[in-house]
């Protein structure tokens, strides 16, 4: 099992509050990291256009 932050430290989650953590199994590990990565990664595609970030 793998610790996960609900709602990731960089998008405002709180890194100590137990709510904002659930396990998760490998398999969920890998398809939760792959969600974030992509939101995190179309929102940086968004501050660039607007020449931010």
């Amino acid at each position: 099992m793998e610790i996960f932050e609900i709602t990731p430290i960089i998008l405002g989650g709180n890194p100590t509050d137990p709510a904002n953590k659930v396990a998760l199994n490998r398999q969920q590990h890998i398809e939760a990291v792959r969600y974030w990565n992509k939101i995190i990664s179309d929102l940086r595609k968004q501050k660039n256009r607007r020449g931010h970030f």
